[in-house]
């Protein structure tokens, strides 16, 4: 039994090793696909902006040519007047004119609020296009440290996998199977050292008949509360002796 658990601490290691490398790739997807999702989200954002800003600057565009138009009607309403006969005229090029400056006002009121808006909108455009340039890069970043990570693990990968399946044609079929149930249950390892009476995958006191089966190495021992494959640290088996 002692070598058969010995054999299984070697399986569990590489599974382990397995479980890493692959937890570490999933790892950098999740952020690739995190800052893919941003910059999806930006790109959206900054596109419905930069329509948004040229129909703010066509606004302005309209506004400063019906300003021009008022001018003209002014300065010619201007000149008719100095070449009025009558008084009523007049006054009616006079209330012309008023109309047409209270206007000039309004409109010049308009464009100005037109141009601020302008003006902080390219300001945000600005900012959200340098923002969707930076993660543009740190995607091609991202994608370039996935392609080299799975290139120098995938090779890795196969050794250690050969490698398991050559310890589980080695190991009892009916061992295999208990170690992979338990491994399929619980998260981390399933197979732990007990230490001091106690299981370290659960931390709970093993009943010290069963601990002391442990040191004799003959039968496989399981938790009772967790169910993990127990085992006895050659350096502890040491200590016991001596002791």
């Amino acid at each position: 039994m002692q070598r058969d658990i010995a054999l299984l601490r070697t399986l569990q290691e590489r599974d382990l090793e397995i479980q890493e490398i692959k937890s570490k790739t999933d790892s950098l997807r999740e952020a690739l696909v995190e800052l893919v999702t941003m910059h999806k989200v930006l790109l959206g954002s900054l596109e419905g902006q930069r329509a948004q800003l040229e129909e703010t600057r066509a606004l302005m565009r309209d506004k400063e040519i019906e300003l021009e138009s008022n001018l003209d009607r002014y300065n010619q309403s201007k000149a008719k007047l100095s070449a009025v006969s009558n008084t009523r005229e007049y006054n009616a090029l006079e209330r012309e004119m008023d109309a047409l400056r209270k206007m000039r006002a309004q409109l010049e009121e308009e464009r100005d609020s037109l141009r601020e808006a302008v003006e902080e909108s390219e300001g945000d455009v600005a900012d959200k296009t340098e923002k969707t340039t930076e993660l543009e890069g740190q995607i091609k970043s991202e994608e370039s440290t996935i392609k080299k990570e799975s290139a120098k693990t995938k090779d890795r990968i196969k050794t250690l996998e050969d490698e398991r399946d050559k310890l589980k044609r080695d190991l009892p079929k009916q061992l295999v199977r208990r170690y992979v149930f338990i491994s399929s249950r619980r998260p981390g390892p399933a197979v732990v050292p007990a230490v001091d009476g106690v299981c370290t995958g659960c931390n709970m006191a093993l009943p010290p008949q069963q601990y002391n089966e442990l040191f004799v190495g003959q039968k496989l021992i399981q938790c009772s509360n967790c169910q993990r494959i127990l085992y006895i640290n050659p350096d502890a088996t040491t200590e016991e002796e001596e002791a």
